[in-house]
């Protein structure tokens, strides 16, 4: 089943996932909706892509779902002070989120969620993905598990590396022997619509099936960018002290405490069988990032 014509909406198409997700829709002939926080001021959205607000969880412009045949929720925040209000903008939003596409008679609901949604997660992150997962239907909507997406233009992956060309430093908690599962910003888009296509439902993990060690992966971009690599193990619970203590304080850091909860809490995620169901054969991620010009990559 080809998806051109069909009208597809993206939440939070502003953020790193939902860009890519409008600007590949488009490119299938699909009528493609951004939910942006500011239509205004989202000019770096593909042009074609008709804008509407969503400021979760207050102000959300429902018009944008009427007839919506696939919603694919992105909005998420990962970096924030205050507990309370991620919860407010993340799962109150979502659910607020998939209220309306309800109403509006949406065909298909899509959520991004994380590899980190699992019950080890230590993080608020991987936490309340997995609390916005339960929510939902498995019988009706999808689910998709990105790994650590890797990608030119944005996300946690440009973070490490913006992280790692001024420093070279390779911060190691837990002995850095963590596995990290990736996932090629291409590759999670042609995932994504393969899986709409089919009509797939419940929970799928789209990322290499056997990754690295978090100390490897940070070694290979290291190596990539021409920068010597210096392993520096830290103690976890003096580092997410201070973190704390930096974050109350509104100071910014490269790395938040979440970031390193969730890299205490990585755990491997069977992928194999999600992949041969949607038909898909990822990228590993010393190909994924031959493929990337990181030198000319830049944060957003």
């Amino acid at each position: 089943m080809s998806l051109e014509g069909t009208t597809v909406a993206v939440t939070g198409a502003g953020g790193f996932v939902g860009r890519h997700l409008c600007r590949h829709f488009l490119a299938q002939g699909c009528t493609v909706r951004g939910l942006v926080r500011d239509p205004d001021r989202a000019s770096h959205l593909e042009p074609g892509v008709k804008r509407f607000e969503c400021d979760l969880p207050d102000r959300i412009d429902t018009t944008a779902f009427d007839g919506v045949e696939v919603l694919i929720h992105c909005a998420y925040t990962s970096r924030f002070v205050s507990l309370t209000e991620a919860r407010r903008v993340n799962e109150d939003g979502s659910a607020r989120v998939l209220a309306a596409s309800r109403e509006a008679g949406v065909k298909r609901f899509v959520f991004v969620s994380s590899i980190s949604a699992h019950p080890q997660a230590r993080s608020y992150y991987g936490k309340s993905k997995l609390a916005v997962e339960g929510r939902l239907d498995p019988t009706r909507d999808l689910i998709i598990r990105p790994g650590l997406v890797l990608g030119p233009d944005g996300g946690l992956f440009q973070r490490l590396v913006a992280s790692l060309r001024r420093s070279g430093v390779l911060p190691l908690f837990g002995g850095g022997r963590q596995p990290v599962q990736t996932v090629h910003i291409e590759d999670l888009c042609v995932a994504m619509e393969r899986a709409v296509e089919q009509g797939l439902t419940g929970c799928y993990v789209v990322a290499e099936p056997r990754g690295l060690a978090l100390r490897e992966l940070l070694q290979l971009i290291a190596q990539k960018l021409g920068r010597r690599a210096i392993p520096v193990p830290l103690p976890a619970g003096p580092v997410l002290a201070c973190l704390r203590i930096t974050e109350a304080l509104r100071i910014p850091l490269p790395i938040s405490s979440e970031n390193v909860l969730g890299a205490l809490s990585l755990r491997e995620q069977p992928s194999e069988d999600d992949l041969k169901a949607i038909g898909i054969v990822l990228r590993g991620a010393e190909e994924s990032l031959d493929g990337l010009s990181l030198d000319a990559a830049k944060v957003i």
